[in-house]
């Protein structure tokens, strides 16, 4: 059985270049315009209803409790081959042999950075700004890209395209104060952030830490992603990618969360 290759670079970080399939239908949404404007994505009514509210303190500690499966699920999410046990092993402070260099370090790194979030909310200090995010992704790619934790353009090669970012930032901030409902705006946070790529390198695990912090500081459970269904998410990152239309990549990771509960 062959299986068609997605329509985006298997590179975790990297999307292949081309052009929108000749029969991607666009459904007609009377806000898309300004939802392109300030997120660079757009999106049609999605059931945020299935994610079910908790409290903060009882979603922080299921944070604690749930760090190695969350770093096991984000790290095989990016190709890495560690099992879970293994990750448990790692994180406990013991080496586990048969693996790369760059595999150990990023799921360090990622523990390291699920560690700084859960103190930053329960310190009650997460906030979404660019500070934030640029401090996890600090973590989270600095074994892979000498600007870790700065935007495009803001490191070793300077480009006028940075100013884009941070405005495009702020007007993300800005949709996000609009939006009354924090489960959405942490899917159009993932979304925006993702398609956006503020980053020279570990972005959707950024955006993924970003968009937990929203939620959990808002009594609402993390949405893991499960490894297993990674061709799923797979086709919604293309989807998202070709058409910059956010509904089915909002619509999985509401699916991953109702999952669980």
């Amino acid at each position: 059985m062959v299986t068609k290759q997605p329509r985006w670079a298997p590179d975790p970080e990297t999307y292949a270049a081309r052009k929108p399939a000749a029969d991607d239908t666009y459904r007609p949404v009377a806000d898309r315009d300004d939802q392109l404007h300030d997120t660079g994505v757009w999106w049609t009514e999605v059931d945020t209803a299935r994610v079910l509210p908790t409290d903060t303190e009882r979603a922080w500690r299921r944070l604690r409790e749930s760090l190695p499966e969350l770093v096991w699920n984000a790290a095989k999410l990016g190709g890495n081959d560690f099992t879970l046990s293994e990750v448990r092993t790692l994180l406990a402070g013991v080496t586990v042999g048969d693996h790369s260099a760059e595999d150990e370090l990023q799921v360090l790194a990622l523990s390291e950075a699920y560690g700084a979030l859960r103190d930053l909310i329960g310190y009650g200090r997460f906030r979404v700004d660019k500070s934030t995010s640029d401090r996890l992704n600090r973590i989270v790619a600095r074994h892979e890209t000498l600007d870790a934790g700065r935007f495009r353009g803001e490191g070793t090669l300077r480009r006028n395209g940075s100013e884009l970012l941070r405005a495009r930032f702020a007007a993300l901030q800005d949709r996000l104060a609009e939006t009354g409902d924090p489960r959405l705006q942490a899917l159009i946070y993932f979304c925006s952030a993702t398609r956006t790529r503020y980053y020279a390198g570990g972005n959707k695990r950024t955006a993924l830490l970003m968009m937990t912090g929203i939620l959990i500081s808002n009594g609402f459970d993390a949405i893991a992603i499960p490894h297993v269904r990674r061709l799923e998410l797979d086709h919604a990152l293309d989807t998202l990618v070709v058409t910059d239309d956010a509904t089915e990549l909002m619509s999985f990771l509401i699916d991953c969360a109702a999952s669980e509960a």
